[in-house]
């Protein structure tokens, strides 16, 4: 269609420099061959611009159901316990991560090219549903016809919250200094009984979605998948004070403890015998860790492993 419009557009230009002749498009046509000339060119654009005006050429494919009736149900209406199932956060974890999008969000969030966005509390609902669900139920498609939103709006809001909680990682996930560090301590001793204990620490591991092509060994885990290994550290209210990430899902949680910066250089972190809780696939250097099967023989032993799993859990 395009160059039916840029031929018609030529010969137009070949009449008006006198180069062609219009007896040369229709013999004896005279006006009317320039009249028909015309009529050509006007259709032809006319295709081409009603083509472009329209994004499918198809009317028959089906459209998508917008509708963000299902959300708006969830976040007003659903119970408690349901909106944590949902989103794996409560009400006022949401709003507090949705005040922190609204202050850093600006940068990564405003829209470039002028067309309107979802909502940033929309997208930040796509993001943790998106992220708290595995296999079938977070496909891009499945949360776009969930949400109401397309595809695109799914793939990108994604990728603009998790860019604006990266960039304020480092100022809520922060290591407790000496003071916090005494109250920490204290406070395990009196509860539970452990001395010197500022916190606990365990690892984890991320699925993948597909085996990677390179070294798709490396990320086979004990679990029979493909995976990240991660290792977590927080204090006794659950605020995590520090993450280990880039080890494959082959690694096992002690060797992922060997990179984290507290084990390595322990005298920035750590006070004077001030310990963390692990469990038993743990280094023992600064990690409390239960008796294992052969030494755990006495009721003891057991009660002490059974404390140290309330601690940690």
């Amino acid at each position: 269609m395009r160059k039916r419009v840029l031929l018609f557009t030529i010969i137009f230009a070949a009449l008006e420099a006198g180069l062609l002749d219009k007896g040369d498009l229709l013999p004896e046509g005279g006006q009317l061959s320039k009249v028909c000339l015309h009529l050509c060119w006007g259709l032809s654009w006319y295709t081409l611009h009603h083509t472009h005006a329209r994004r499918y050429l198809r009317r028959d494919r089906g459209g998508v159901a917008k509708t963000g009736a299902w959300f708006r149900m969830v976040f007003y209406s659903a119970s408690e316990e349901r909106f944590r199932n949902h989103f794996r956060v409560s009400r006022s974890t949401f709003l507090t991560l949705k005040n922190l999008l609204l202050t850093r969000a600006r940068p990564v969030i405003s829209c470039r090219r002028g067309g309107a966005q979802v909502k940033l509390e929309l997208q930040h609902a796509i993001t943790l549903f998106h992220l708290g669900h595995y296999g079938n139920a977070c496909s891009v498609d499945a949360v776009a016809d969930l949400f109401g939103v397309s595809v695109g709006a799914v793939i990108e809001s994604t990728r603009r919250v998790v860019k604006v909680l990266a960039g304020a990682a480092p100022q809520h996930i922060r290591w407790p200094n000496a003071q916090r560090r005494a109250t920490l301590s204290a406070f395990a001793a009196e509860k539970h009984g452990f001395q010197h204990c500022i916190g606990a620490t365990d690892g984890t591991t991320f699925p993948l979605a597909y085996q990677p092509a390179l070294q798709p060994w490396t990320y086979f885990d004990r679990k029979q998948r493909y995976s990240l290994n991660g290792l977590f550290t927080c204090r006794w209210d659950c605020c995590i004070t520090n993450v280990v990430l880039g080890c494959t899902g082959a690694a096992p949680d002690a060797f992922v403890q060997s990179t984290a910066e507290w084990h390595r250089r322990p005298n920035i972190f750590f006070s004077v015998g001030k310990l963390l809780l692990g469990d038993k696939g743990m280094l023992p250097r600064f990690v409390i860790g239960p008796f294992k099967e052969p030494e755990c023989t006495c009721a003891e032993h057991r009660n002490f492993n059974y404390q140290l799993a309330r601690l940690r859990v």
